[in-house]
């Protein structure tokens, strides 16, 4: 199986400390770092003065030479500090240089974040196009996680030349349910000496059906 390895264009973008969920969901983003090593995402909660953080991951794959969709295909990403979150994995649209403003650089998912109220209103679940992987509710801290991509995203390998991939957190962040303390898990990046720790894309290359047959032995 063929391996993509991200560029170095990956890293986090995140809200910073904000006063009430719906306000760090719908967040227009604050923070960014796409030059550290190994990183966690969160969403988190304070509950004394009730400030919310909410960080996402983005990674991108140099998928230009690839013009069928791969039969198979998954993301490897290699664990850090942190395993108590639940994520899922999803289409980005961030810019050739993440900036914080990437935060919310979802496909299709500016209606969804607008209406996040913390109790399901503006969930992710069922934007057309989005959802990349399922919930992965297993994590690794010391070893490379595989998630198995869907048809979706088997189908955006072909057709994009560059894919684009946000990991984030699940039961709350996607979901849009409010958080009560913090979740977190961690990974390595791409800024990460040697490729022994980067994320990175595996897949199989389509099979390509031949046009000769066969009758009795002889090619015609």
């Amino acid at each position: 199986m063929p391996n993509i390895f991200s560029g170095t264009n990956d890293g986090w973008c995140a809200t910073g400390l904000v006063s009430g969920w719906a306000t760090a969901r719908s967040h227009a983003g604050a923070l960014v770092d796409l030059n550290n090593i190994a990183d966690a995402i969160s969403v988190i909660t304070i509950p004394a003065i009730g400030n919310i953080g909410i960080r996402r991951a983005f990674f991108e794959f140099d998928t230009s030479g690839i013009s069928e969709a791969p039969s198979a295909a998954s993301l490897n990403i290699y664990g850090y500090v942190g395993n108590t979150a639940d994520v899922i994995f999803v289409r980005g649209t961030q810019s050739s240089t993440l900036v914080a403003g990437d935060f919310n650089s979802l496909h299709n998912c500016s209606t969804e974040l607008a209406a996040s109220d913390g109790s399901g209103a503006g969930t992710l679940a069922g934007v057309s196009g989005l959802a990349y992987s399922s919930e992965v509710s297993t994590w690794s801290n010391s070893g490379y996680n595989e998630i198995t991509l869907n048809s979706t995203a088997l189908s955006d390998i072909a057709s994009l030349d560059t894919f684009k991939v946000c990991m984030m957190e699940y039961d709350h962040d996607y979901l849009d349910i409010t958080v009560t303390s913090r979740v977190q898990v961690g990974n390595y990046w791409a800024d990460n000496g040697g490729i022994t720790k980067d994320p990175y894309l595996s897949y199989t290359a389509a099979v390509t059906a031949t046009d000769n047959s066969v009758f009795f032995g002889c090619n015609f």
